[in-house]
């Protein structure tokens, strides 16, 4: 069972991989784009660290509504897909569904905000793979491998959505920044 407390750890977890990260997820971004990505999702895990900080949750759905209302206040076309997934994912755990009900919510809602399905060579790429995994039983560590090679696989895909399908010659070859965003996430969760 899924308490508070390793959900607000993991949204430690993930600001921690995505520092890391930063710098990569620019890098990917600049290919086609403004070269922020990583910074926005920096600024966006410390509003989420910092809300729940501020006020500690007492339930797994409450954290994740709450690391929604901070992640979206960031802005960008981060703030609200990812404001969009954690406020889904957490109305699924209230509901009193399970960790891969709640990251199949996650999907649906980053599909229907970014206006989006899987192959469209953006963060579904690597989200719905991982939420399959974890459907199908799969533990977390085979739920991050499943978004790595998701979002890998997005080199490949044919832009038809955001920034980089305005610049598809420039971005083929280059992975998704979105979609290695995605993969950091799921694989701080196995930390």
């Amino acid at each position: 069972m899924v308490t508070a407390d390793d959900v607000v750890a993991a949204f430690g977890r993930v600001l921690r991989a995505t520092e890391d990260a930063q710098a990569e997820l620019d890098a990917l971004d600049a290919v086609a784009g403004d070269g922020d990505h990583g910074v926005t999702m920096v600024l966006g895990w410390r509003a989420v660290v910092a809300a729940l900080d501020a006020e500690p949750p007492a339930t797994p759905d409450v954290a994740l509504r709450t690391a929604a209302e901070a992640f979206a206040a960031v802005g960008g076309s981060a703030g609200p897909l990812w404001g969009t997934a954690l406020l889904r994912a957490g109305r699924a755990l209230g509901a009193g569904g399970t960790p891969a009900a709640a990251a199949q919510a996650a999907v649906d809602g980053m599909c229907e905000r970014g206006r989006c399905a899987e192959g469209d060579r953006t963060v579904v790429d690597a989200m719905a793979p991982a939420a399959r995994a974890l459907a199908g039983g799969g533990s977390l560590a085979e739920a991050a491998s499943a978004a790595a090679d998701g979002a890998a696989a997005t080199a490949w895909l044919a832009p038809r959505r955001g920034r980089d399908a305005r610049a598809p010659e420039r971005v083929r070859g280059q992975v998704d920044a979105g979609a290695r965003a995605a993969a950091v996430f799921w694989g701080a969760l196995t930390l």
